[in-house]
């Protein structure tokens, strides 16, 4: 008898598109497991900000991607608009000297 936990098949490509722009359960997890852990409000986690490290969004966003990635979870929906502004928005910034890729 096979067990399912001994390999799983991961979709890279999938989880490419995961993003905390794009993907609002990035935000909810993060939320919910800061709270579990500080006993904090909604608002003690929204006055963090989003680029302070204690929010835990960058770890929220990577467990949604490996969720994404081993199919536990549907990938985000792609907005067309948005894709084609951020191409445009990294292909300008690739076309200033002396900046580098996103």
């Amino acid at each position: 008898m096979e067990r399912a936990h001994e390999h799983i098949d991961l979709d890279r490509n999938a989880a490419d598109n995961v993003h905390y722009a794009n993907d609002p359960r990035i935000r909810l997890l993060a939320q919910a497991r800061w709270r579990m852990a500080n006993g904090g409000t909604t608002w003690d986690w929204l006055n963090l900000g989003k680029d302070d490290p204690d929010n835990l969004i960058p770890e929220a966003r990577d467990w949604v991607r490996a969720a994404v990635a081993a199919g536990i979870l549907e990938p985000p929906k792609r907005h067309e608009v948005m894709d084609g502004m951020y191409e445009e928005m990294k292909a300008a910034r690739e076309a200033r000297p002396g900046q580098g890729a996103l």
